[in-house]
């Protein structure tokens, strides 16, 4: 009797514990994992939304954006004044200077030159995270947390590099995907939880 109560026990802890980690992945998007939490700066944030970047016809990365509460209004995450959370899971490998004239390109089609020209420091900054990272490969993540009054936390693979200070690197660096000329429109929709 003993033996037959523990392997109940036993299988209700696996399906419990199945439970939980089906509710921790969101969803998956080309085969990459999308968890529906994270924690940045002590809070605990949640999925606003997540999509593939592409580029002509190639998949280039899934984007996943958390912030603290879930919103469909761009502006209120570019401006938060709340932790966010940006994750890009590769689906290519890239060199380390693509990826950051991509982001550059971002930047120059959402703010304006003298924004840009303040930034210079910051983008040199990010410039330098890229050239010590020398290239992303298939799967690899980069993270970048806005934390503020503080600035942005860039991680790539799980190695945090020093944090590049200010809210308006953060915000600039939001706009890249949020902006009124994101990457990509659908893109933008979908880190905003809008159906296409």
């Amino acid at each position: 009797m003993k033996l037959k109560q523990s392997c109940i026990l036993g299988l209700t802890l696996a399906a419990a514990l199945a439970l939980s980690a089906a509710d921790a992945l969101a969803l998956e998007i080309g085969g990459q994992p999308v968890t529906d939490h994270a924690e940045v700066a002590g809070q605990n944030l949640q999925l606003d939304g997540a999509g593939m970047r592409k580029k002509i016809i190639f998949d280039v990365y899934v984007a996943a954006l958390y912030s603290v509460n879930k919103t469909t209004d761009a502006n209120a995450v570019i401006n938060g004044t709340a932790p966010r959370r940006m994750e890009l899971r590769m689906m290519r490998g890239v060199s380390a200077s693509t990826m950051h004239e991509s982001f550059v390109e971002g930047l120059k089609a959402n703010v304006s030159e003298a924004q840009l020209a303040a930034l210079k420091p910051k983008i040199g900054a990010l410039e330098k995270i890229f050239n010590e990272v020398k290239a992303v490969e298939k799967g690899d993540l980069i993270t970048m947390d806005f934390i503020p009054g503080q600035g942005t936390k860039v991680s790539v693979r799980g190695k945090v590099y020093p944090l590049i200070a200010g809210d308006d690197f953060s915000a600039a660096m939001l706009s890249i995907w949020l902006g009124p000329k994101p990457v990509q429109d659908n893109l933008k929709a979908a880190l905003l939880g809008k159906p296409d």
